[in-house]
């Protein structure tokens, strides 16, 4: 079977196959969560799809997610093997004092699937990767899944053409598509191609050291164990009040606990991207020497190579997620800490709005088109990439700036302005807390099909708040 990543002899780029059927096709780049979604939803709406992953799945992080409710449906309506996953639900959380474990904010929300529709739950990110690819890849193809999306491994995109979707590799030979996604992550080599001019990340001046433990290892520790004993799953926080905290939870059918320990970026620590980087476990003792021993325990529990630290960075808020064929969703289109476990569900989100805007698309004309011979085709391809604009801005951009706010939301100077330039609708409260009550509802209770079914049905409307294209 001949590579569908070739170059026509006239040197224009082609799709490759030849295909001339109505399905129109799309190139995704990068094959991380925002990645795969972006591919399963437009699978779904009839697409022909290929992601360009320079990896290879060798080295996949070894940590936790949370995926919250709004994002849940999504996967409840595209038919995730969630036992497979064994994801914990979040059901509670807990702040508790690094001095002595007393408790000072204690919220449950067992109810939560009642309350929203859909759970929320605590995945490792390797269970729910590849859940996501076994969705994208089932060779099953029919009038619901569509045709199986083509991944392409050890493939690196060095370069887009973004008004033309075209996507251009690291062996020199260019694709053309209908439509491009970007979603390259926070570390996204394809941005500026995207924005026209350069983009660099913000450091935050804040890190986080990750590692996982065996639950049956911190159940056997008497000083843990009554950290979790009697409890709801969920979010546990050891805060000793200056920002310098430890939170966990479980994953993995409640095998392994997640950790993290938030703290300021050590000033002779400064590598980018690094994410993998090794720390010992000395050096995260000595960070949170003054913590409970049991939070220390935790910490001691980590095999000697198995903490790593993760560098957290920011970007300023894109006023569009669209250029010429090509969107960008995901941790490339909105960089944002975890203070309040929004960028998964945002970049799921983001592929129902995918799924639902871009059915009914025809194929294309010629190479890289989206036409038929009245132009109406290509007058709705734009509408619909309007219309992802006018969905996803307002709610991504809000968590993106919200999340990087962290705990100080409306006391930050300037944010409420910052938020106005992108959404138009009710905020939570000056003293809200990041995962409390009311950015539970704003965030959580949120349906992102009928939202799109919304804007479809009515151009007019305005579901998810959108205040318009407002340049800084």
């Amino acid at each position: 079977m001949p590579s569908v990543l070739e170059t026509h002899p006239n040197g224009h780029p082609t799709h490759g196959d030849g295909g001339r059927d109505e399905a129109p096709r799309a190139g995704v780049v990068g094959a991380g969560i925002a990645g795969l979604c972006a591919a399963i939803a437009l699978r779904r709406a009839g697409w022909r799809v290929e992601v360009y992953e320079r990896s290879r799945f060798k080295n996949e992080i070894g940590a936790a997610i949370t995926v919250s409710s709004n994002a849940t449906a999504v996967l409840d309506h595209w038919g995730f093997d969630f036992a497979k996953a064994a994801p914990v639900p979040n059901q509670s959380t807990r702040l508790v004092s690094a001095k002595d474990l007393s408790t000072v904010m204690l919220e449950e929300y067992a109810d939560i699937a009642e309350q929203y529709g859909h759970a929320c739950w605590s995945f490792h990110r390797v269970d729910l990767h590849q859940g996501l690819r076994d969705l994208a890849t089932d060779p099953v193809e029919d009038k619901g899944r569509g045709w199986p999306v083509e991944i392409r491994l050890g493939c690196e995109v060095v370069g887009a053409d973004c008004d033309d979707g075209i996507v251009k590799l690291a062996d020199g030979r260019a694709v053309a598509k209908d439509l491009v996604i970007i979603a390259d992550g926070v570390h996204s080599h394809l941005i500026e191609d995207f924005t026209g001019r350069q983009s660099k990340l913000v450091p935050t001046g804040r890190s986080i050291y990750r590692w996982l433990v065996q639950m049956e290892d911190g159940l056997a520790h008497p000083a843990v164990r009554e950290l979790y004993e009697n409890t709801l799953p969920g979010f546990l926080t050891i805060s000793d009040g200056t920002g310098l905290y430890l939170i966990n939870y479980t994953c993995r059918g409640g095998k392994i606990l997640n950790n993290a320990i938030v703290h300021p970026t050590d000033s002779a620590d400064v590598e980018v991207n690094a994410w993998h980087s090794p720390v010992s476990r000395d050096e995260v003792l000595t960070k949170i020497a003054h913590f409970h021993p049991s939070a220390k325990s935790i910490v001691e529990m980590a095999s000697e190579d198995g903490i790593k630290v993760h560098h957290l960075y920011t970007r300023a808020p894109l006023p569009s997620f669209v250029r010429g064929r090509t969107i960008i969703i995901g941790d490339a289109a909105h960089a944002m800490i975890p203070s309040h476990a929004a960028g998964a569900a945002m970049a799921i989100e983001s592929a129902a709005s995918l799924e639902v805007l871009f059915r009914g698309i025809h194929g294309e004309t010629g190479a890289g088109v989206v036409a038929d011979a009245d132009d109406k085709n290509r007058v709705l391809f734009q509408d619909r990439l309007r219309l992802f604009d006018k969905l996803r801005i307002p709610r991504c951009n809000l968590a993106m700036l919200a999340s990087n706010s962290a705990n100080l939301w409306l006391s930050k100077p300037g944010l409420e302005e910052e938020i106005r330039r992108f959404y138009a609708g009710p905020i939570p409260s000056r003293h809200a807390r990041p995962w409390g009550p009311e950015f539970r509802e704003l965030f959580i209770h949120h349906d992102e099909y009928a939202a799109a079914e919304a804007v479809l049905k009515d151009p007019g409307a305005n579901p998810n708040c959108y205040a318009g294209m407002q340049p800084q």
